[in-house]
């Protein structure tokens, strides 16, 4: 009797450590005991290394099991099996080998996934008994355990429901019979809806009046004041233009002059700024001088008084005003006893004809600057209003800040052009059409002067005009003129209407509406195109209004 070496695997152990476990085995005969439903030996692959690896090293694998799908398994890689260490081994029959020529459906185990294998009972497993006894095994031999011949199979003459399908079709029809349930509350409750369209006459009332704006007033009629919002741009911009001026400019002519006094006795005090004359030509003393008073006798000066030099300038650029040494000067606010005389000659003046700037150059270049972008800045200034508000286009205004200039005004230009720089804000006003409608709303009831029989069905805030703009100035806010004309008929209640004609048919309705006072004509539009009635929700009813303007 040959030994054995028995194998105990554990369910931790993968494919990799049961081969090795049966490499290090001893005896050439190995047994492998299982836990139950091990799930490493449920797969084909791995049996069959282990039967290769078994092949390899000269041992033969015995299966202890009584599972029948692992016992199927292990004959598909030429592993016997047993029931206990003291069973005989075995090679089960493969699935399969065996086909029934009943045309009744039989069940077979090949066509079962493994974790179906792993759901059969131990003793439902078919065993094929062969002679040799596991202690009997003649390792020295070449022979393998015999395939016993199987047992027929018993014909099967029960038909196993097909319950993944009932269950599928019973799913669908459930979920068929929910939506078709939807779709009918849908079709018959969510989905009517009625639109009555009611022609309607009406008269025009006219509304032109001043309204004072303001980002922080009331919507009042009464004190006729309309809330508004402003937009603002500010822009540094510059221009080049052309000067128109002309003048002499150049050097003026400059040098000293001793005063004469023979005026008086006594000594004069001649003041900076006083005019010296000769030829015509002016000059003007720069800083004030003492003259001692002259000397002589009742019968006249005989000696003058002379002043230290004193520096005196041209009134006017230009060559003309140089004179040469010794010429004598009148003095202004004296008599013709004081004079003055040029000590060196005064020198240096010259000129030339240039172009400079006018106050009207800059007048007109500013008047450019601000229309320059005009359209721009309002379309800009507009796209910051969103499609609520209503931009008052008339309140547009530019204001600029003091303008730079370079030369400045009657300085010469000396590189073609003259340059002008200047802030610029841009401003526009505009307000809500909520506010616009309301405002007009109670202006257009105002003067229907509490008569409930009308109704206000257009306050002509849509095609609302604005017109002689005024901008704030000081403590006075912007003002403007506002026109617009509304439609005004007789009063109609929705709700009313509404309620009369809830469940009735298209032909009643208008019937019925018609006979109102001041109502033209009815239509009546019905959606879907099932819907045959007019829907007992309120809610779902529309009424509009389409007015007959009666200019």
């Amino acid at each position: 009797m040959q030994k054995k070496d028995v194998i105990y695997i554990d369910v931790e152990d993968d494919i990799t450590a049961i081969i090795g476990k049966v490499k290090a085995a001893k005896e050439k005969i190995v047994a492998l005991v299982p836990p139950k439903r091990t799930g490493v030996l449920q797969s084909a692959v791995n049996l069959r290394l282990l039967a290769r690896t078994a092949d390899q090293a000269g041992k033969r694998l015995v299966l202890i099991t009584g599972n029948s799908a692992l016992s199927s398994l292990a004959a598909s890689a030429k592993i016997p099996t047993a029931k206990t260490l003291q069973s005989p081994p075995r090679l089960a029959d493969l699935p399969g080998e065996d086909v029934s020529d009943d045309e009744d459906d039989v069940i077979e185990g090949d066509k079962l996934p493994v974790g179906d294998h792993a759901g059969l009972k131990d003793e439902d497993e078919e065993e094929i008994i062969v002679p040799e006894d596991l202690e009997a095994l003649d390792m020295d031999s070449d022979a393998k355990p015999k395939k016993a011949e199987a047992e027929p199979k018993k014909k099967s003459r029960i038909k196993v429901p097909d319950f993944g399908s009932f269950r599928k079709r019973l799913v669908l029809g459930i979920v068929g019979g929910v939506l078709l349930i939807l779709f009918l509350v849908w079709a018959n409750v969510v989905a009517p809806h009625a639109t009555v369209i009611v022609s309607a006459k009406t008269s025009a009332v006219d509304i032109n009046a001043p309204v004072t704006l303001g980002d922080s007033l009331s919507n009042d009629p009464d004190e006729q004041t309309l809330n508004t919002s402003t937009q603002t741009d500010k822009q540094t911009q510059d221009i080049n233009f052309d000067a128109t001026g002309s003048k002499e400019v150049g050097d003026k002519a400059t040098g000293t002059v001793i005063f004469n006094n023979c005026q008086d006795f006594n000594s004069l005090t001649v003041q900076a700024g006083t005019y010296i004359s000769s030829g015509g030509n002016n000059y003007i003393v720069q800083s004030t001088v003492v003259v001692p008073g002259g000397s002589g006798s009742f019968l006249g000066c005989t000696s003058a008084g002379q002043s230290a030099p004193v520096k005196v300038v041209a009134e006017d650029v230009g060559d003309s005003y140089n004179t040469a040494a010794g010429v004598q000067f009148t003095v202004a606010g004296f008599s013709s006893q004081m004079t003055a005389t040029s000590a060196n000659g005064i020198t240096g003046g010259n000129s030339h004809k240039a172009t400079v700037v006018t106050a009207d150059d800059v007048k007109k270049a500013l008047d450019e600057l601000k229309q320059q972008n005009t359209d721009d800045e309002k379309k800009k200034l507009a796209a910051k209003f969103d499609g609520s508000v209503m931009v008052i286009d008339s309140s547009f205004t530019t204001d600029s800040g003091d303008p730079k200039l370079e030369p400045g005004i009657g300085e010469e230009v000396t590189s073609g052009q003259a340059k002008l720089s200047v802030t610029v804000t841009y401003s526009v006003m505009g307000v809500s059409k909520d506010a616009l409608d309301d405002y007009l709303n109670k202006a257009i009831n105002q003067q229907l002067g509490g008569d409930n029989s009308k109704r206000v069905y257009d306050s002509g805030a849509s095609s609302a005009q604005f017109t002689d703009f005024l901008a704030a100035s000081g403590k006075k806010p912007a003002s403007v003129t506002l026109k617009a004309t509304g439609q005004v008929g007789i009063k109609i209640n929705d709700d009313e209407i509404k309620g009369e004609i809830e469940g009735k048919r298209s032909g009643e309705v208008i019937d019925s509406l018609k006979k109102i006072d001041g109502v033209d004509d009815v239509s009546v539009n019905l959606s879907p195109f099932w819907v045959g009635s007019i829907p007992g929700n309120p809610d779902k009813i529309t009424i509009e209004f389409k007015l007959l303007k009666n200019d």
